[in-house]
């Protein structure tokens, strides 16, 4: 059985030969990758190639913020700061002043380092609410050329943002909770004009792509303890306002164009009084689910909580990848499995990958461990 079929059945709620397993967002096959221009990384990317069901992501170009590229000039300006690293300055004119954005990038990690975000002060808001849009439908005619390029080795996964997506993205980490505690009808007014740019986009491409999974990420910033409990006691309350209100108009403009698309909703930290929510959205797919020392059921309580008709796609956190011993990284590996793929509807996947090199041995090796794993006991029936 390929890749492709494998993963195909599992979405379509029958029995493979066996539980596909993946590094998830590493592909193999992809030459360009961050992993793929280290030689620390060549064995891991060779037995890749191997074993595992390979997830190709891919990410329309959406213009500056869903607007067609020519509405918005954008500058840009690049500093080789050290021999390793570079810092990359964006800036664009908005009729209430200049909106600037600087972060910093090196060879050696995979993390881009933000050192002034898009907004800090109540009149970066302002200044981003006054930008120009002028609808904008990507080319996807490089969907289509990867798609036939990845054929039966895996299964093409688009990225795609909700606008609590965006909107997290806009401020340094932490600040978005800070401003919506201090400021909740600004963020509300950034959500609904984001929303707003992304409704066209899903449309056009709910009625355009084929055969493949739509991953819609945005959630993790309203699940705690992103945002404290100690401040924010309506979790559920705030999820709903934030995320599900919006995601479902969203979903239901990718599914009234009839394609071939699996809807992933991709959620970090399992917190169960949230569960029913994410349900009434009806997504095909919930990621990633992510078994740890001090948590090591939670693939087994998202399987109970979601039922046996949602996939689950889950396994074991990159920190557990990277200070783990093999024989026990095998041995979670064995259980993950049993706890979400006995019946099927269950696909192994790492939680996170390696984000700096040179690869380290012992990291290499777990890594490995888990695909090998992932192989020799994921085949059905599963024991």
């Amino acid at each position: 059985m390929t890749s492709r079929e494998r993963i195909s059945r599992v979405l379509s709620g029958l029995l493979p030969d066996r539980v596909p397993v993946s590094l998830y967002r590493l592909d193999p096959f992809e030459n360009n990758s961050f992993w793929a221009q280290h030689p620390s990384c060549r064995r891991l990317l060779e037995e890749a190639r191997k074993i595992q069901d390979t997830f190709h992501f891919y990410q329309p170009r959406t213009g500056f913020f869903f607007s067609a590229p020519e509405a918005v000039p954008l500058k840009v300006v690049e500093n080789q700061d050290t021999p390793i690293s570079r810092t990359i300055a964006l800036t664009v004119e908005t009729s209430l002043g200049p909106l600037t954005r600087i972060a910093r990038r090196t060879t050696v990690s995979s993390i881009e380092w933000v050192q002034k975000p898009w907004i800090e002060k109540t009149s970066d808001i302002e200044k981003f609410l006054s930008l120009p849009y002028t609808p904008y439908l990507p080319d996807l005619s490089d969907f289509f050329q990867q798609q036939q390029q990845l054929g039966e080795k895996g299964m093409m996964v688009v990225r795609l943002p909700d606008p609590l997506g965006v909107v997290g993205t806009l401020f340094a980490p932490g600040d978005l909770a800070r401003f919506a505690l201090e400021y909740p009808q600004m963020v509300n007014r950034l959500l609904d004009h984001v929303q707003e740019r992304l409704l066209p986009l899903y449309t056009y491409l709910g009625s355009h792509l084929d055969n493949a999974i739509v991953r819609i990420r945005g959630s993790e910033y309203v699940t705690p303890p992103a945002l404290p409990r100690e401040y924010f006691r309506d979790i559920k309350g705030i999820f709903n306002d934030y995320v599900v209100r919006y995601d479902r108009v969203l979903i239901e403009a990718l599914r009234r164009g009839g394609r071939r698309l699996h809807l992933c909703f991709h959620w970090h930290e399992f917190v169960e009084p949230l569960v029913p929510l994410i349900v009434r959205l009806q997504p095909d797919i919930v990621e990633p689910m992510a078994n740890t020392q001090e948590l090591p059921n939670v693939i087994l309580r998202s399987r109970r909580t979601f039922g046996e008709n949602m996939v689950i796609m889950g396994g074991l956190a990159a920190e557990e990848l990277e200070f783990g011993e093999p024989a026990d990284i095998e041995q979670r590996v064995k259980d993950a499995l049993l706890q979400g793929g006995r019946r099927g509807r269950f696909v192994l996947i790492t939680c996170g990958l390696p984000t700096s090199v040179p690869l380290a041995p012992n990291i290499e090796q777990n890594y490995l461990t888990f695909l090998e794993a992932g192989q020799r006991f994921g085949t059905y029936p599963l024991r």
